[in-house]
């Protein structure tokens, strides 16, 4: 199955939900008008990032009505996008929003929440925990959050779970500005290149632009697949809809010539997980 993809490499406003969601609107039509069938936006990008003591002004749960223009435009396609959410249970989230044909078919919730540096999420936000596989008309998708895509333990979760597609929505700074390219975009796309080549996946990373109380974030969207190629890369620190055709032949293509998936052994990984636990943690 051909599957085509835009990536909205935007420049969220700071807090103003309202022109946000707008801007979401004017890029779905844009990838509408050029036949996209999923419309993948950045990190908290009905928010944007640097909210700090304005994050629980902006937080909304999933069902929220302020939803429903961007809802409503998924009768004609599939929209990934971003968003502070008022969990069920009262705590506020780093979420990302995964919507088919006017149904919400996932949530995620941010599991890594940087708080060193320049990064403080984890004073405003909780942890989520669950990673999980949900099928689409296209497939079997999983979103990850960006620090997420630095911890290898996500992507072999969804790996588990036979996620064809993961959607990785980033807030990426931009920083080690020294050599061709900035060496956080070298590491993004080292780390990317050996997923999708290990675990045979594909891998749509869509980081923001734009600048926000001192942070400036570089963008560099692009797709990563199980053959080695990088498609629709948007540049950086621009506003960019890039589009992306990807084939799920490839996934096949790929496990039959590196066959990683045919041998791993879930039963061990279990036991040794265990074992580590109850050696060094005293639990299970």
């Amino acid at each position: 199955m051909k599957i085509k993809i835009a990536l909205a490499q935007i420049n969220p406003l700071l807090g103003d939900i309202e022109k946000n969601r707008e801007k979401h609107l004017e890029f779905i039509e844009k990838a509408i008008e050029n036949n996209a069938q999923i419309i993948v936006f950045p990190e908290l990008s009905i928010t944007g990032y640097r909210l700090k003591d304005f994050t629980m002004e902006v937080a909304l749960p999933a069902n929220s009505n302020f939803f429903n223009p961007i809802l409503k435009q998924s009768k004609k396609i599939d929209i990934a996008f971003g968003f502070v959410e008022r969990g069920k249970d009262n705590n506020i989230y780093n979420s990302a929003m995964y919507i088919e044909n006017q149904s919400i078919k996932s949530v995620y919730q941010k599991i890594y929440l940087p708080t060193h540096g320049m990064f403080q999420e984890l004073r405003f936000m909780g942890k989520g925990e669950k990673i999980t596989t949900f099928k689409t008309i296209y497939g079997n998708f999983s979103m990850l959050i960006c620090r997420d895509l630095f911890h290898p333990s996500l992507l072999f979760l969804t790996y588990a779970q036979k996620t064809d597609v993961v959607l990785g929505m980033s807030g990426m700074p931009l920083r080690g500005v020294t050599g061709k390219k900035p060496a956080i975009q070298e590491t993004v796309e080292k780390a990317i290149d050996t997923y999708t080549n290990f675990f045979s996946q594909f891998i749509v990373f869509v980081n923001r632009v734009g600048f926000e109380d001192g942070l400036g974030f570089y963008g560099g969207s692009f797709v990563g697949t199980p053959l080695g190629k990088k498609l629709a890369f948007a540049g950086i620190l621009q506003e960019k809809l890039t589009f992306a055709t990807i084939d799920l032949e490839e996934i096949y293509k790929k496990r039959q010539l590196f066959p990683l998936a045919r041998e791993e052994d879930l039963n061990i990984v279990q036991d040794n997980l265990r074992r580590i636990l109850e050696e060094n943690y005293g639990k299970f």
